[in-house]
């Protein structure tokens, strides 16, 4: 379905690749059924709160568990480490579109350790995030927009935390789609034109060769993801290692 080496370049050569469809409707309508429960628990969406965040999304919603064991993607990081995976960081975000302001996160970037006076000097990216956009990406839903940057280019902002970027990308993809993009990668985004929900799930990833905390670092351990890991090796594997 996708080459593997060809996706883990792509994160070395423009910093993300993208995965479509890789949750089929009926995953991502399970998706929104959960979501939908634990934004009722935090008390739904109001003008005050236009979204509704989860973070660790596993200790909120353990019930997420599952979807994060999809071969398919933990594959494609493990290609781009060449390494085993491990999951450093949980999180999610719902934001109601008709309730948010024009810009949802302004420009950003989640590299988080110390850069040489020289700058990066990287074979492969040390931490990914792999989002899954349920609703896809879009003018309609809301873009997810990039910076593309080769894998040890500046990690310096190029312009306003507001403002229209010299060669930003706007992703474009199908309900379902995973994104994978070097922590070092400038991204933001903006409300879509429709008045609906969007949802916005993942982590951060790191190799477990690779033991360097990052602040961004969470953990989640309750029963529900214990019985998880016990059905699901792959879960398993992400949380506690590879079988030695």
């Amino acid at each position: 379905m996708f080459n593997l080496k060809s996706k883990a370049r792509e994160v070395c050569e423009r910093g993300y690749c993208v995965l479509e469809s890789v949750y089929d409707d009926q995953e991502c309508e399970q998706m929104r059924t959960i979501f939908k429960g634990l934004c009722d628990k935090k008390g739904g969406f109001s003008s005050e709160r236009p979204t509704i965040s989860f973070h660790p999304l596993l200790e909120w919603g353990p019930e997420m568990a599952p979807f994060f064991a999809k071969p398919i993607l933990v594959d494609a990081m493990a290609e781009a480490f060449q390494d085993d995976v491990r999951l450093a960081h949980s999180g999610a975000a719902v934001f109601n579109n008709a309730l948010v302001q024009p810009i949802l996160t302004r420009w950003h970037v989640h590299y988080a350790w110390q850069i040489p006076p020289t700058g990066l000097q990287r074979n492969r990216p040390e931490r990914v995030l792999c989002n899954v956009y349920v609703d896809g990406s879009g003018p309609e839903v809301g873009p997810l927009i990039v910076f593309p940057r080769a894998l040890n280019d500046s990690v310096e902002a190029k312009g306003e935390v507001e403002a229209t970027w010299d060669g930003q990308v706007e992703v474009v993809i199908p309900p379902g789609s995973g994104v994978i993009f070097d922590t070092a990668v400038w991204h933001c985004s903006k409300r879509g034109r429709s008045g609906g929900l969007r949802h916005l799930w993942g982590g951060h990833y790191q190799g477990w060769s690779n033991p360097t905390p990052h602040p961004e670092d969470n953990t989640a351990d309750n029963p529900t993801v214990a019985a998880y890991k016990e059905e699901l090796p792959l879960l398993r594997g992400l949380l506690d290692g590879p079988k030695s």
